[in-house]
């Protein structure tokens, strides 16, 4: 699997297994997916109940995440048990083989090409990009756990994608979260700079490299100072800032569907579960109650109806 390796020896595929994602269970087929690609320099492979052995050479840097079973791989010169919630990392260069399934294995993998992390380390002033450990328990993981979660799903946009993938790599790549005192003025104006495009780009949405590029600093330097300035990332901000405008239009009477469209989500449903975590009720719920048409039917009703601020 080019998410364990290159070249392969199969050896077979478990039954379906079950996974849980997010709150829920999804049952996948045993098999080997590549999923669409979502962002310049990143290939996304995933597999489940896999039992083959895997070996080769890496040409890119890879994170690879088991949600299920277990395996044994010689990498680096020894032998490495990899488990759920231990991710893998892989530089170029490097060979990889697989030596003992201990139990069918559901894992995702992203591989990067070394100009982007190269690029990264520069952009964060490094002169090159450090040596990766093999197993990672520590700092890192969330940020690579999150950014493999959204990248199976098919709802996250591309500016979520993108702040996630430049955390990530931030983290692994070992940059500090302090900002110096006496830099604390300029990025305090990126930040807005950053925070004012973000209110023009509601609707349309925008970039990480074109709001950089507004704020006058990089990429990494903007993740980490907006979120100290606003206590957000940018996507978050602007998810914000598109139910903020959605609550206005259901207020005025719009259908939520063409609400959805006109704050620039992909539908109705992607503008209903937002609206739910932002607001704390749903968007019909919170139109009938602006708008006084609620009529109440159930005890403690009117209760969800009230949005948190």
């Amino acid at each position: 699997m080019p998410a364990r390796g290159g070249h392969t020896r199969p050896r077979g595929l478990a039954p379906a297994v079950l996974l849980h994602t997010g709150g829920t269970m999804r049952r996948e087929e045993p098999g080997l997916v590549v999923l669409p690609s979502r962002l310049a320099g990143v290939e996304v492979v995933r597999v489940a109940g896999d039992t083959r052995l895997w070996s080769g050479v890496s040409t890119r840097y890879g994170v690879t995440a088991v949600y299920a079973g277990a395996f044994d791989f010689w990498y680096r010169g020894r032998a490495w048990t990899q488990a759920p919630g231990v991710l893998k990392l892989k530089e170029p260069g490097e060979v990889h083989r697989d030596l003992r399934v201990h139990a069918p294995v559901t894992a995702q993998s992203m591989t990067l090409e070394a100009p982007l992390v190269e690029g990264t380390a520069h952009e964060l002033g490094l002169r090159a990009p450090p040596h990766l450990p093999t197993l990672l328990e520590g700092q890192g993981r969330a940020e690579a756990l999150a950014l493999h979660a959204a990248l199976g799903n098919p709802d996250s946009d591309a500016l979520g994608l993108q702040c996630l993938l430049a955390g990530m790599l931030a983290a692994l790549l070992g940059a500090g979260s302090g900002v110096p005192v006496d830099a604390a003025p300029r990025a305090r104006r990126a930040a807005l700079r950053a925070r004012d495009l973000l209110h023009e780009s509601v609707a349309e949405g925008v970039s990480l490299d074109a709001l950089a590029v507004a704020s006058g600093v990089g990429r990494f330097h903007l993740l980490r100072t907006f979120r100290q300035e606003l206590g957000l990332t940018p996507h978050a901000y602007l998810t914000h800032l598109r139910i903020s405008r959605a609550r206005e239009l259901l207020a005025r009477g719009v259908p939520a569907a063409r609400v959805a469209l006109e704050v620039g989500l992909y539908d109705q449903s992607q503008l209903h579960r937002h609206f739910v975590r932002i607001v704390g009720t749903s968007p019909g719920a919170y139109a009938r109650a602006v708008r006084g048409t609620s009529t109440s039917p159930k005890k403690g009703a009117g209760r969800a109806a009230h949005p948190r601020r």
